[in-house]
């Protein structure tokens, strides 16, 4: 079973979003903030989380100190439109999908963010991805089941904290998101 390599699959996303879109989509891998980038961020948070759910651009660069910190950034025609931020969980073998957001919805972004970040962190070297979401969010969206069917488990719910999902990083799994969403 052959996995893509991150950098096949990022060519495929950005032309299949490209073609969606009707524009230019790009699609880059930060290990850092850039300048700027942190603010990109924050605006893409601000513009689509409620005001609890949203880092300032002083959590987000606290964030980018943590080990295998990652930012997945989308842009169309130039314009940020999306990203995928995240680093290494306690659990060293396990990357934590710590925020995301696309400001373009139901055109398959989601889809493609999520297969790239599984991709991503298939290839660093974790066996598993963890988030943290919510039941359902303030627009009636069934997060859990979203999450499901890209693979994501329910490994423990916190009604403090939320409901936290993991995915098995396997070939299979691995493979079988990129054919689904990204080829």
């Amino acid at each position: 079973m052959s996995v893509p390599n991150l950098r096949d699959a990022l060519a495929r996303a950005e032309a299949k979003l490209s073609g969606v879109l009707g524009g230019d989509c790009r699609i880059t891998v930060h290990h850092d903030f850039p300048q700027g980038l942190a603010r990109i961020v924050e605006e893409i948070e601000n513009r689509k989380f409620r005001q609890e759910l949203q880092y300032s651009v002083k959590e987000l660069v606290e964030r980018s100190k943590k080990k295998g910190f990652t930012v997945i950034l989308f842009t169309l025609d130039g314009e940020p439109f999306a990203f995928d931020l995240g680093y290494t969980d306690a659990t060293e073998d396990v990357y934590f999908g710590d925020s995301a957001a696309t400001l373009i919805e139901r055109k398959g972004v989601g889809a493609v963010l999520t297969a790239l970040d599984a991709l991503y962190s298939y290839e660093a070297g974790y066996r598993a991805v963890k988030c943290i979401t919510e039941d359902e969010d303030e627009s009636g969206r069934r997060l859990v089941e979203y999450w499901g069917k890209f693979g994501f488990r329910v490994t423990n719910r916190d009604p403090k904290i939320g409901v936290e999902m993991m995915l098995e990083l396997t070939p299979e799994n691995v493979k079988a998101l990129c054919d689904k969403y990204i080829s």
